[in-house]
């Protein structure tokens, strides 16, 4: 009971902070571009380069001219690219269960205390827990973090490959004599491909972009709305207190 009563408060702690788009469209993202890569990537671009022909039988020439076409491997960076924005929220996860685990076990220690006040007699402290700004603050350093990798990350698909895939490609690099065509193989395929993995990491920029704006409009609300009850309750505690103030102005009477 108590590990499950431990999973339910950090699972808690974990979502308190974010919004909707957060706890379910960025997991589900980060999730279709992983399942993607395992079933299509392989079979689009598995044979990238034993299918790469070019019309050459000098020896070196084709693995030059596929360097040259493809400097790294597009699985592989997109694997990459999935890792990399993985670690900032495997980070925020990890810094939450610390935080979890800590705030645990002097929640722990304050119940005790507690129970020992009721027995003497001296009433019972509330003991509830405040939001915490080092969640708040990890929780946007990560999106932060996640923001600039995958804009970075978009710079360099587009820097790297483009939008599509060409059916030919003209090397001209040593060993190779002269001018050299190479052909691409399914280039249509591969360009719908790259299409597609491209859409998905604008989506997850614009969506991680999205869930900063909207945590910042609900800091603006949840100080907007202290304020404003902060600010009745003191005039309803003058009226109050006007009301119940007594009045020292009685009429002399002279004898």
């Amino acid at each position: 009971l108590r590990v499950w009563a431990f999973l339910r408060r950090l699972m808690a702690e974990e979502s308190w902070h974010s919004t909707p788009v957060g706890r379910l469209i960025l997991p589900v993202l980060l999730g279709f571009r992983l399942i993607l890569l395992a079933t299509s990537g392989t079979g689009v671009y598995g044979d990238e380069q034993s299918e790469f022909v070019c019309h050459t039988q000098q020896p070196g020439c084709k693995v030059a001219c596929y360097d040259a076409f493809l400097p790294l491997s597009p699985l592989r960076f997109w694997a990459f690219q999935v890792m990399l924005v993985a670690v900032p929220s495997v980070l925020y996860m990890g810094f939450t269960m610390y935080h979890g685990i800590w705030h645990w076990e002097d929640s722990r220690k304050v119940k005790k205390e507690e129970e020992t006040l009721i027995r003497q007699g001296q009433g019972s402290t509330d003991v509830s827990g405040a939001e915490s700004p080092k969640l708040l603050w990890a929780y946007v350093a990560q999106l932060g973090v996640r923001l600039v990798l995958e804009g970075a990350a978009l710079g360099g698909q587009y820097h790297l490959y483009g939008f599509k895939m060409p059916s030919s490609f003209s090397c001209r690099r040593e060993p190779c004599l002269g001018s050299i065509t190479c052909h691409v193989p399914r280039p249509s395929e591969k360009t719908i491909f790259l299409k597609t993995m491209f859409g998905l990491s604008g989506l997850c920029l614009f969506f991680t972009l999205l869930e900063l704006v909207l945590l910042g409009l609900g800091r603006l609300w949840q100080t907007w709305k202290q304020k404003s009850s902060s600010s009745n309750y003191f005039t309803t505690s003058e009226t109050t207190r006007k009301h119940k103030e007594p009045n020292d102005n009685f009429p002399v009477v002279e004898s």
